[in-house]
């Protein structure tokens, strides 16, 4: 385990899974350093929101680092304990339920990877009201903090998938423009993709990103283990400044100009970036058109433009490898 505190750069955390300590800490016992200790056997970071030195705080700072890290982890644990004490002016837990709810609102009733698990202790006054509304929703709340611990425990105990996207263009203008993503700067798009990314792909994932990654700054805020596709930007980049190849393989686990993987089911799938490159007596995965069309006779689109911002997962591509090849007619690709 190693710990992560809001004076932890954002950087170098992209190698293994992140558990987000959320819940009061105004008013409550410190239960996240007891959790620290309870994940000391395993092998993921811990984000601890508590500061040992409450002095020069900053609130902006604070709000800031909790937003990048909660986008981060893998699994948010929500405990909410009993109050210990009183404190003048706020509400126990007021910040705590609202986060709650923002955090629900984008993962659970989005049916994303990321998870978040909440555990109430029954001494505390208002549980009643957040636990109907949750379990209205087929949320399991805990009422112990052991309960709560074993749950996130064997969250982050599970294996990898694997997942496959292309051409986010990150910071790039043009991308966004031409391609009209809905959104209003490339900061509002690069935070989407990042959100989306990380909603659905775990720190011990694999993704292969088939080209026109972007800004490579990006790469940190991004889970899983990433290998990468050359795109059309990056050959055309590399003809004019060889070193930018080191400079890749600094981020990602290899750098290739194509690839032939196997599927779980032992399916092989060819992965290049152009729909000209790819293979005619292969099941293709390519990118580059962006949205222009989702499927081809013998290949799928998974650009981040067809797929709603965000990778696709191999049982995806199976599920729509199997629908192209056995089930739609000429209609589809015409």
């Amino acid at each position: 385990m190693e710990l992560i505190t809001p004076t932890s750069p954002v950087q170098n955390y992209f190698n293994k899974k992140i558990v987000f300590l959320a819940g009061p800490i105004k008013g409550a016992p410190d239960w996240q350093s007891q959790a620290v200790k309870d994940f000391a056997d395993l092998d993921v970071y811990v984000a601890n929101p508590r500061r040992e030195n409450v002095m020069n705080f900053n609130l902006d700072m604070q709000v800031d680092w909790e937003s990048k890290f909660l986008a981060l982890a893998d699994v948010i644990m929500f405990w909410i304990p009993a109050k210990e004490s009183d404190v003048a002016g706020r509400d126990y837990a007021q910040t705590s339920r609202f986060e709650l709810a923002e955090w629900m609102a984008k993962t659970h009733y989005n049916h994303t990877r990321k998870q978040v698990v909440v555990g109430i202790d029954d001494a505390f006054f208002g549980k009643s009201y957040i636990i109907k509304r949750l379990q209205a929703e087929n949320v399991n709340v805990y009422h112990t903090y052991q309960e709560t611990l074993e749950k996130v425990r064997s969250l982050l105990k599970t294996g990898g998938r694997v997942f496959f996207t292309s051409d986010t263009h990150f910071g790039s203008e043009r991308a966004m423009n031409l391609s009209r993503r809905p959104f209003a700067t490339t900061k509002e798009m690069d935070a989407a993709l990042i959100l989306n990314w990380n909603n659905e792909v775990a720190s011990d994932d694999v993704v292969y990103h088939l080209g026109d990654f972007g800004n490579l700054s990006v790469r940190p805020y991004l889970h899983g283990k990433i290998h990468f596709i050359l795109g059309n930007y990056e050959t055309d980049a590399l003809s004019e400044n060889p070193a930018l190849h080191n400079e890749l393989e600094k981020c990602f686990e290899s750098v290739l100009e194509h690839t032939t993987l196997t599927l779980k089911n032992g399916d092989t799938v060819y992965l290049t970036h152009k729909p000209s490159e790819c293979k005619k007596d292969m099941f293709n995965l390519f990118g580059h058109i962006h949205g222009l069309r989702k499927v081809s006779q013998n290949g799928l689109n998974v650009g981040v433009d067809a797929n709603h911002f965000a990778p696709v997962s191999e049982d995806d591509v199976l599920f729509f490898k199997n629908a192209i090849l056995n089930h739609y007619d000429y209609e589809v690709f015409l």
